[in-house]
């Protein structure tokens, strides 16, 4: 029976039919169900037959959904917190009424033990989505969500392990086994290596290059005494080989890089057999790598690796990397910013401040996911990939890594993106750039060149007309924070159009201290004035800190981050608390919070809050002798 009463209905049933599976409404027709549904009325007496808004299976999980228009209406808890089952709660709120079926199922069937069930209230841009878990013995309060996409049959298994069971979210498991691989190599090449904070990334770099090159082999490291065959003339010959005789990149570059591979030739710990290890450094750093670490980088998946690599190591230096302003970007995030330009195959793409490597690698992998033969995918990664590093062991690791996932030319340059030809890149065709910039490195009059919105607009400048920026900056960028900035805000509304600014959740780079934003420009056209521009609040977005852990998704992560893109691109619609489109000055400050206003309807609790929070400020007012203030006030 379909039940078209009200617009949360409909929109309900809009969630569970993009999830792709079978449902029925207003009842069963599975036998032990319907049998348990028999006597589960929400009335006062529980006599007749429940009839549960929706219910459905997302694989073996069975989901009860209760929905109410008023958005007040998700759920009632007692004083000890506890949603309340019995009547009229049960009836009159959403929640209770899911948790009430659910309860009824459990008891009475023997194969229908666990039950996820969700209350949704309000209508299609005021509303709440609220699961809980219920069991025989518990009734578990989950995360709450924008969509059902995290309980789709794709998706269910991943959510019931993180949200309810509270394992670790696959994508925090393989950084954590990552991270240990780098955290153990930390100590390996400080112990048995002896090398500094700035040496170690290098060392690795160089093994992971020549364990490429096809004549070279462990077998090869004796560690010899012997003049030219110490390891590290076997490891440094071996990625001279393998850069030059691959054409992979241009000669100067070859050069660039073995520069930094020099030391390990001779370096006398690093080739000396350890007796501990019965090897040399070298060949066992090299022995873990090939083991643990190639198969990984290779698989052409969105992670990062060898930039965590770099990120672990320097954790434990305290010249690396903050000082330089280098935040390394999360890979939920990188992957986010490239869905939201849309970078597909036919794409030139440039990251003009390119670290690791982490958004040219996610680029990538969207193109590769897409091309649709051997010749698109080697035109990707040989002509339509491009990055700009200033720092030279950041810009060996960038190369390094692009080369080891099959990059065939490496167009990445050593060079200041703020200084860089623009007409380079525009040559080049490049029409999408990804980025993100130093931060903080604007700290007076005679550094305001290197301020985060001089990155913006110097990339701006060198797009092609219509291509778009994607760049993630602390919030204050957004702001204007002196009059330098105040200017080039001004100067980039002349030449350029900001689309979108969002707010993320404050955690993104948890124990960095960075409240960071996503900014999406178009170049080449100056903004329109009646141009309406995106600010939305993307702080809830599943992610969450873990103690001892960090930040990890919550099991909600993909459906938030779903419901973002859909209300991003129009397809899907919400209230001003998520998204505001509004004109725009320079002056403004571009942020959801400086256009938000609350549109939200107060309900009664609302509104006997307030009068109750006055009268309390009252009262204390007055015990103190200030009546005085309330002098005039009729309101008694």
């Amino acid at each position: 029976m379909v039940n078209e009463r009200t617009s949360t209905d409909q929109l309900v049933r809009r969630f569970i039919e993009d999830l792709g599976v079978s449902y029925e409404e207003q009842g069963s027709s599975n036998v032990q169900i319907k049998e348990a549904l028999k006597n589960a009325s929400k009335s006062k007496d529980s006599r007749g037959v429940g009839k549960p808004e929706f219910i459905f299976f997302s694989g073996d999980h069975l989901i009860i959904i209760e929905d109410k228009l008023a958005i007040d209406k998700l759920e009632y808890k007692d004083e000890n917190d506890t949603v309340d089952t019995e009547f009229p709660y049960r009836r009159d709120y959403a929640v209770n009424g899911a948790i009430h079926y659910a309860k009824h199922i459990i008891k009475k069937t023997n194969s229908y033990k666990e039950v996820i069930a969700i209350g949704v209230a309000g209508d299609g841009l005021h509303y709440q989505i609220q699961p809980y878990f219920v069991t025989e013995n518990e009734i578990q309060e989950l995360p709450d969500m924008k969509s059902l996409e995290d309980i789709s049959p794709e998706n269910i298994e991943e959510f019931y392990n993180v949200a309810i069971k509270g394992e670790l979210p696959k994508e925090e498991r393989e950084l954590r086994e990552v991270n240990k691989i780098a955290a153990d190599m930390h100590e390996d090449l400080r112990n048995y290596g002896q090398l500094e904070g700035e040496k170690k990334a290098t060392v690795v770099s160089a093994i992971l290059l020549a364990l490429e090159e096809p004549t070279f082999s462990l077998e090869q490291l004796k560690g010899s005494d012997r003049e030219g065959s110490a390891d590290g003339e076997l490891i440094f010959t071996a990625v001279q080989r393998f850069l030059q005789n691959a054409g992979i990149v241009p000669y100067a570059k070859v050069g660039e890089m073995l520069d930094q591979f020099t030391f390990i030739q001779r370096d006398v710990t690093l080739n000396t057999v350890n007796s501990n290890l019965e090897m040399t450094p070298l060949k066992y750093f090299a022995t873990t790598l090939e083991a643990e670490i190639m198969e990984k980088i290779k698989s052409n998946t969105d992670f990062d690796i060898l930039g965590n690599f770099y990120g672990e190591f320097v954790k434990y230096g305290g010249s690396d990397g903050n000082s330089l302003g280098i935040v390394l970007t999360p890979r939920h995030i990188t992957s986010l910013m490239a869905e939201l330009i849309q970078i597909n195959k036919s794409d030139y793409v440039l990251d003009p401040a390119c670290g690791t490597g982490a958004f040219l690698i996610s680029a990538m992998n969207r193109m590769l996911d897409q091309a649709e033969n051997d010749d698109e995918r080697t035109d990707i990664k040989q002509n339509r990939l491009y990055g700009i590093e200033i720092q030279q062991k950041l810009f060996t690791i960038a190369t390094t890594n692009m080369i080891l996932r099959g990059d065939g030319k490496s167009n990445l340059i050593r060079d200041n993106s703020l200084t860089f030809d623009k007409e380079v890149m525009k040559e080049h065709g490049v029409n999408k750039i990804l980025m993100n910039p130093p931060y903080s490195q604007a700290k007076n009059d005679q550094t305001q060149h290197l301020s985060e919105l001089s990155f913006i607009q110097h990339a701006l400048d060198m797009l092609v007309v219509g291509g778009q920026l994607c760049v993630i900056v602390p919030q204050s960028t957004m702001v204007g924070k002196n009059r330098h900035d105040k200017a080039r805000k001004k100067q980039i509304l002349e030449s350029h159009t900001l689309e979108s600014v969002i707010t993320l959740n404050t955690e993104t780079f948890h124990g960095v201290g960075t409240n960071p934003c996503i900014a999406v420009f178009t170049a080449g056209v100056s903004h329109p004035e009646n141009k309406r521009v995106s600010f939305i609040n993307f702080e809830d977005d599943g992610y969450v800190v873990r103690k001892h852990i960090g930040l990890v998704g919550d099991g909600t992560e993909k459906g938030k981050r779903e419901h973002l893109l859909n209300v991003y691109r129009d397809n899907e619609d919400d209230n001003s608390a998520f998204i505001v489109k509004t004109t725009i000055d320079d002056t403004d400050e571009w942020l959801h919070s400086f256009y938000y206003f609350n549109d939200d309807v107060p309900t009664e609790e609302d509104f006997e809050k307030v009068i109750a929070d006055y009268m309390a400020f009252k009262y204390d007012m007055q015990i103190h002798g200030k009546s005085y203030l309330f002098e005039g006030d009729t309101n008694e």
